[in-house]
Formats: structure tokens, C-alpha cells, sequence
């Protein structure tokens, strides 16, 4: 049986994702797809046990953090740069797990769940509050303050 959390999560995923696909730009999409790719990859990948670390989960967490950055670097979009944020602090939390693997399963699940859907929010809100472009030729918001 599916914990609450993980049904929440997972379903909330899918709605961001559908989201993205339907009223999202190309950051927005993009950003869905990878991480659509690292769900059905973490599914299809080994289970999860109490004894490891979840290596293979890890490994693609690390390449959505990878892409996180870019995108945080490369979009000019806020939104990325929470989302990053988030992808970053899910990361600290698996390796803190793989240091101290003394940690409790329930502590180091809950806390991967909410920085997971802490970065869906933050891809919301970029679905929500779509950047605004400026007309060809006009001065960017701060430009002349010093």
C-alpha cells in the first residue's frame, strides 16, 4: 500500500506536470518532463531498502539537480532559482542519509517529499505567474539606477 505522502506527492507531480504541458512555457515544459523522467527512472529503477542508500535515485536527483542549476543560471526566470534551491537542499538530504545512515527512514522520506514538492510549487508558481516580456527595444526595468 502507498503511504499518504507519497500518493500526495506523486499526484500532486502529475497535476504540475500537466500543468506545465498545458499552460507552461519552454522552462516550465522542460523542467515537467525531467521531472516526469526521474519518477518513472526512480520507479523502474532498484527499490528503495533500509539498509542502502538509494544509489540509482540518487544518481538521477543528482542530474535533475544538474539541470536545476542550468536552469536557475540559464533562464532568467525566478522561479528556477527556488526550484534549484529546493533540487539543492533534497540533495543535502540524501547525503546527510548516506553519512549518517543512522538517520530514521521516516525523518529522511518526509524531509525528500517536502523539498520534492517545495520545487512543484516552485514550478507552479512559474506556470501561474508567467514572465512578462518586454517589448523589442525597451530598457530593462532598472536600467539608468544606479
Amino acid at each position: 500500500m502507498m503511504s499518504p505522502i507519497y500518493l500526495f506527492s506523486q499526484s500532486f507531480l502529475v497535476l504540475v506536470s500537466a500543468a506545465a504541458f498545458w499552460r507552461g512555457r519552454g522552462w516550465e515544459r522542460a523542467t515537467a518532463i525531467v521531472l516526469l523522467l526521474n519518477w518513472l527512472g526512480t520507479e523502474l529503477g532498484p527499490d528503495f531498502n533500509t539498509i542502502d542508500p538509494p544509489w540509482f535515485g540518487n544518481f538521477l536527483d543528482a542530474l535533475v539537480c544538474l539541470f536545476m542549476i542550468y536552469a536557475a543560471l540559464f533562464s532568467g526566470r525566478a522561479w528556477t532559482l527556488w526550484a534549484a534551491a529546493f533540487q539543492i537542499l533534497l540533495m543535502a538530504n540524501h547525503l546527510a542519509f548516506i553519512r549518517f545512515h543512522a538517520l530514521e527512514q521516516w525523518a529522511y522520506i518526509t524531509a525528500y517529499y517536502v523539498w520534492g514538492d517545495l520545487l512543484l510549487v516552485a514550478l507552479l508558481i512559474g506556470i501561474i505567474f508567467p514572465r512578462r516580456s518586454r517589448p523589442p527595444g525597451s530598457p530593462p526595468v532598472n536600467a539608468g539606477r544606479a
